[in-house]
C-alpha cells in the first residue's frame, strides 16, 4: 500500500477507502494531527478506528493529498471513472487546488477553468524566474565606421576600404548579450494570452482577476526588451521543447517553458490520475458533487437538443419545493389542534433532478449517488442503499409522483435501468450508467436520456414546442 521515497512516502487508496498509515508520521507527541494547513479543517481526509486501529479515511475527493510534508495520499476514483477531464470541463465544476506539485499531463482544449489554472501557475513560475534572473545570450553584432570596437573583419576591411583608397574605417563585430532569446519570446508569448483572458470582458468579473492583472503587468515590464514573433516562429527552437536540455544555472526556466507552450497552443488538463507532463498544482475533485452535476447537465443539454417540453432543474436551486403542508384545519389527537413545526419552517425537498413540463406540473424526480453498492457482494446485482431509497420515494411522494428514480455509477452487473420494487404506491427504479470507457461515454449519456424520458412520459420522437 505504501511506498518510501527518501523521506518522503507515498500512499495509494480509493476514495472512501479506510488506509493504515504510521501514526508517527501525523500525529505528534500530544497525539495532535499533523496537517498541511490548506487540507486542516476541510473533508478532505477522516481519522477513525477500524479493527482496533487508527486509520486515515478518505472522502469523495480525488486527486493528490499532500498530508503533511512527510505524507502524500494519493486518492483514486473508486468507480470506473475514465472521464474525469470531460466532466470537469463540461460542468464548469470547481476543483481544489493545493500547492503540493504533481505532473498533469496536457490535452485537449484550455477551457477557463484550466485557465485559470495556468495563469495561476505561470504567475508563480514568474516569481521564481525572474527572482533568479532572466537568460541571456550572446548575439552577433556588425557596422562599420572610423571608431571599431570588438574584432575587425580585415577579409571585408580590406575589400571595401582599403581596396578603395579609404585608410581610416574598418568592419568590425562585436557580442551582446540580450534577452531577447526564443525562450524568453515564448513565455512573453503566452503572459500576453493569459492577460488577454483575464481582461477580456465578463459579465461577472472573478475574484481575484484585478490582483492577478496587476501582478502579471509588473512581469510583463521586466519582459520589454524581448520581442514579439506573432508567427510562434520559437515554437521550433530545440531549448523551448525541451529536445536540447538548458544549462544547468538556467534548469528553473523549465517549468514556465513547458507551460507557455501548453497555453500556448490551447491544451487543457488531463485529470485522469498518473499523467505526465506539464508541472501544476495539485488539484483535488469533490466526485460526488460533480457525478450529480455531470448527470443533471447531461440531462438538460439531452432535452434541448431534442425540443423536449421540459425543464430540467436542480432540485437544490430553483426545482426544490416546501417538504411539509399545514393542514386546515390542524389535526387535533388531544382534543385540542396542535400547532404545526412547518407553519415556521416548512422543510426543503430537495432531489438531485427535477423534470418539470411547461405546464408547470412535475415529470420526474432522481436522485443521483456516486456511491457503491455491492462492489465486494457475490451477487451480480444488489439493492440500492436503504437511505437513499428512503430519500427518493420521499420526494416521489412530495412532488405527486407514483415512481421514485436513482442514478448511479455501473460498478458490476446489470446496465441502465433496473425495477427495484413498490413501496406502498411508489416504484423505485434505479438507472447504472457506465462511464468505465471514454468511447461509450455518448452512448450511454443518450440511452439515459431515452430512459429519463420514457419514465417521464416523453415520446422518442417528442416534436419541437414550437410546433
Amino acid at each position: 500500500m505504501t511506498e518510501a521515497a527518501a523521506d518522503l512516502v507515498i500512499v495509494e487508496c480509493a476514495e472512501h477507502e479506510s488506509v493504515e498509515i504510521d501514526t508517527a508520521l501525523w500525529l505528534n507527541s500530544d497525539h495532535h494531527l499533523v496537517l498541511n494547513s490548506e487540507i486542516d479543517g476541510r473533508d478532505i481526509l477522516r481519522a477513525n478506528f477500524r479493527k482496533g486501529a487508527l486509520r486515515l479515511q478518505a472522502t469523495s475527493y480525488v486527486g493528490v493529498i499532500p498530508l503533511n510534508d512527510r505524507v502524500i495520499v494519493r486518492v483514486k476514483p473508486r468507480v470506473p471513472i475514465a472521464n474525469l477531464t470531460r466532466m470537469v470541463i463540461e460542468t464548469g465544476h470547481d476543483v481544489l487546488a493545493l500547492s503540493t506539485f504533481r505532473e498533469y499531463s496536457s490535452r485537449g482544449t484550455a477551457d477557463d477553468w484550466a485557465m485559470d489554472i495556468f495563469a495561476d501557475a505561470l504567475l508563480d513560475y514568474l516569481d521564481e524566474l525572474l527572482d533568479a534572473g532572466m537568460m541571456r545570450s550572446y548575439e552577433r553584432c556588425e557596422d562599420e565606421g572610423h571608431f571599431p570596437h570588438g574584432r575587425i573583419d580585415f577579409t571585408q576591411t580590406m575589400q571595401r576600404f582599403a581596396a578603395r583608397g579609404v585608410p581610416n574605417k574598418a568592419a568590425y563585430s562585436w557580442f551582446e548579450r540580450t534577452v531577447d532569446i526564443p525562450a524568453n519570446r515564448c513565455i512573453k508569448a503566452a503572459m500576453e494570452v493569459v492577460h488577454a483572458y483575464l481582461t477580456k470582458s465578463k459579465a461577472k468579473p472573478r475574484r481575484g482577476d484585478r490582483a492577478k492583472i496587476a501582478r502579471l503587468a509588473g512581469q510583463l515590464l521586466a519582459f520589454e526588451e524581448v520581442g514579439e514573433d506573432t508567427g510562434y516562429r520559437f515554437l521550433d527552437d530545440p531549448v523551448v521543447l525541451g529536445l536540447t536540455p538548458l544549462p544547468d544555472p538556467r534548469a528553473y526556466y523549465r517549468s514556465a517553458l513547458d507551460l507557455s507552450v501548453v497555453i500556448l497552443r490551447g491544451a487543457g488538463i488531463s485529470l485522469d490520475l498518473g499523467g505526465t507532463g506539464v508541472r501544476l498544482s495539485s488539484l483535488l475533485i469533490d466526485t460526488n458533487k460533480l457525478f450529480e452535476n455531470f448527470v443533471r447537465i447531461s440531462l438538460a443539454k439531452h432535452a434541448a437538443r431534442q425540443n423536449w417540453p421540459v425543464e430540467v432543474l436542480d432540485g437544490n436551486a430553483e426545482g426544490r419545493v416546501d417538504l411539509y403542508d399545514v393542514p386546515d384545519p390542524l389535526p387535533s389527537p388531544l382534543g385540542t389542534p396542535l400547532k404545526a413545526l412547518a407553519s415556521l419552517d416548512p422543510g426543503k425537498a430537495q432531489p438531485d433532478i427535477v423534470v418539470r413540463g411547461l405546464d408547470r406540473n412535475f415529470r420526474l424526480i432522481a436522485e443521483v449517488k456516486n456511491t457503491v453498492h455491492g462492489k465486494n457482494s457475490k451477487a451480480e446485482d444488489v439493492l440500492p442503499d436503504r437511505d437513499e431509497v428512503e430519500q427518493a420515494v420521499t420526494y416521489a411522494l412530495r412532488y405527486g409522483l407514483n415512481f421514485a428514480l436513482l442514478i448511479h455509477p455501473w460498478i458490476k452487473g446489470k446496465k441502465g435501468l433496473v425495477y427495484v420494487g413498490r413501496v406502498r404506491s411508489v416504484d423505485v427504479y434505479d438507472y447504472r450508467l457506465d462511464l468505465s470507457k471514454d468511447e461509450g461515454t455518448d452512448e450511454a449519456l443518450a440511452d439515459m436520456a431515452l430512459t429519463v424520458a420514457g419514465l417521464a412520459g416523453l415520446p422518442a420522437g417528442q416534436p419541437p414546442i414550437s410546433a
